[in-house]
C-alpha cells in the first residue's frame, strides 16, 4: 500500500510503554490530516455565504434564479458532516482502547471545552448586554421576566451566539456517549454494520435540527456519520486499495457532481432538509445532502491519498490550525456581518463576492490564530484551540 499516503510513528516500543502502557503503535495516515484541512474550508466558506450573499446584497444564487450557480453551495454546504466522520475516524484510529474515558475527557474539556468558554462566553455575554438576545418564559399562559442567567445558559448550551458554535455542544454529547461507542466497535462486524445502517435510515427521517440549535437532535442525524468513520479507520487498507486509484476518484467525483446538480437543478435545495419544533415527526423529504457527503467521504480520501502530498505543508499547516480556524472564523464573520456598508463592498457577481469574502474571512482569520499564537504561548490552545 506503499501508494497511500501513510506514515509510521517513529516512538519507539520502550518509549511507547514509558509513556503509556496499554498503548499500541499507531499510523500517522496522512491523507485524513489533508481531508481534515479541506473540511475546516469547507466549513468556512459554507458560513462564508452569509455575508457575501446577504450582507448589504443580494446575490444568493438560491433566490436570484440562478439556478446553475446554485450547485457551488450544493456541494459545500454541510461540510460539517466531514468533520464529524474525520472525527469518528480518528476516535477508532486515535483513542480507542489507547485511552481511558476519564483522560479522554479531561483533554477534550481543556482542548475543546476550554477554548469554547473563551470564545464564546464573551460573545454570549455581548449578545445578552446589547438585547440582542432573550429567552421568554411562559407558565400558564403568564411571562416571566427576562433572565440574563438563562439566556446565558441556553446561548451556551446551543451556541447559538455565532453561526458556527453549535458544534461544540454537539460534539460533547458525542465525547459524554464514547462509552457506547467504544461498545459499538467491539460488537461483531454484521451487527455494527447493521447499527450504521440503522442510523442512517434515522438520521433520513429526523433530518437536522432547525439552526442547528438542539444538540440531541443532531446527535441523532450526525451518530451513523460518525459510527461509519470508526467502521471506515478499522477497514481503511481494503477500502483504500479500491478507492487510492486515479479511475475510482474520477467516478467518484461524477457521481457527487450528479448529485449536487440534481439538488440544485432537480430539487431546488442546496443544503440539508431542517426540522422545526411544528413538524410532526414524519419525514419531509429525501435527504440527498446526507447521500452526497457519503460520496464524499471516499472520494476524498481516495483523492488525498493520491494527490495530497502535493500540497502538504500548506494541508498540514491548515490541519494543525483547525479548530483554531473554527473558533476565530465565525467571530470574524460576525464582526464583519455589523460593519457598516461602506466596509462591506460587493462586486455584484455571486462567486467573485463569495471568493474574496471567503479569502478575507480565512486570511484574517489565520492572522488572529499567529497573532494569538505570539502573544500567548503555549496557552493559546486552551484559549484558541490551537
Amino acid at each position: 500500500m506503499s501508494h497511500i499516503a501513510s506514515v509510521n510513528d517513529r516512538r519507539t516500543a520502550t518509549d511507547l510503554a514509558t509513556i503509556q502502557p496499554r498503548s499500541k503503535p499507531r499510523e500517522h495516515i496522512a491523507y485524513i490530516e489533508y481531508f481534515r484541512a479541506m473540511a475546516i474550508l469547507m466549513i468556512i466558506s459554507g458560513h462564508t455565504f452569509v455575508l457575501a450573499w446577504s450582507h448589504f446584497a443580494d446575490e444568493d444564487p438560491t433566490t436570484a434564479g440562478l439556478s446553475f450557480l446554485n450547485v457551488v453551495p450544493s456541494l459545500i454546504n454541510s461540510g460539517t458532516a466531514y468533520f464529524v466522520f474525520i472525527s469518528g475516524f480518528l476516535y477508532g484510529q486515535v483513542f480507542f482502547d489507547r485511552m481511558p474515558f476519564a483522560e479522554f475527557m479531561r483533554r477534550k474539556a481543556l482542548y475543546i471545552g476550554l477554548p469554547y468558554l473563551c470564545m464564546g462566553l464573551p460573545v454570549a455575554l455581548a449578545e445578552i448586554a446589547s438585547g440582542t438576545f432573550s429567552i421568554t418564559m411562559m407558565k400558564d399562559g403568564v411571562a416571566y421576566p427576562q433572565n440574563s442567567f438563562v439566556d446565558l445558559v441556553v446561548l451556551m448550551a446551543t451556541g447559538r451566539m455565532v453561526n458556527a458554535y453549535w458544534y461544540i455542544p454537539f460534539i460533547f454529547l458525542v465525547f459524554l456517549a464514547s462509552p457506547l461507542f467504544d461498545r459499538f466497535i467491539r460488537l461483531p462486524a454484521h451487527l455494527r454494520f447493521g447499527i450504521v445502517a440503522a442510523a442512517f435510515v434515522v438520521a433520513m427521517w429526523v433530518h437536522r435540527p432547525i439552526g442547528n440549535l438542539n444538540p440531541f437532535h443532531s446527535f441523532l442525524y450526525f451518530a451513523n456519520i460518525y459510527m461509519f468513520g470508526m467502521l471506515f479507520c478499522e477497514h481503511r487498507h481494503r477500502i483504500m486499495a479500491y478507492v487510492a486509484r486515479p479511475l475510482p476518484v474520477a467516478l467518484l467525483a461524477c457521481l457527487i457532481l450528479a448529485i449536487a446538480f440534481a439538488q440544485a437543478l432537480v430539487f431546488n435545495d442546496t443544503s440539508n432538509i431542517e426540522r422545526a419544533p411544528g413538524d410532526g415527526w414524519m419525514p419531509l423529504g429525501f435527504d440527498l445532502m446526507l447521500i452526497q457527503k457519503y460520496v464524499g467521504f471516499f472520494l476524498f480520501c481516495g483523492f488525498f491519498a493520491l494527490w495530497g502530498g502535493y500540497a502538504a505543508k500548506p494541508l498540514r499547516y491548515l490541519a494543525h490550525n483547525s479548530f483554531g480556524l473554527y473558533f476565530v472564523h465565525a467571530i470574524v464573520i460576525a464582526v464583519l456581518m455589523r460593519m457598516p456598508m461602506a466596509l462591506s463592498p460587493h462586486v455584484g457577481e455571486p462567486i467573485t463576492d463569495f471568493l474574496l469574502y471567503f479569502s478575507a474571512v480565512l486570511a484574517i482569520s489565520l492572522m488572529t490564530i499567529e497573532l494569538g499564537k505570539r502573544l500567548l504561548g503555549k496557552c493559546s490552545r486552551y484559549i484558541i484551540g490551537c
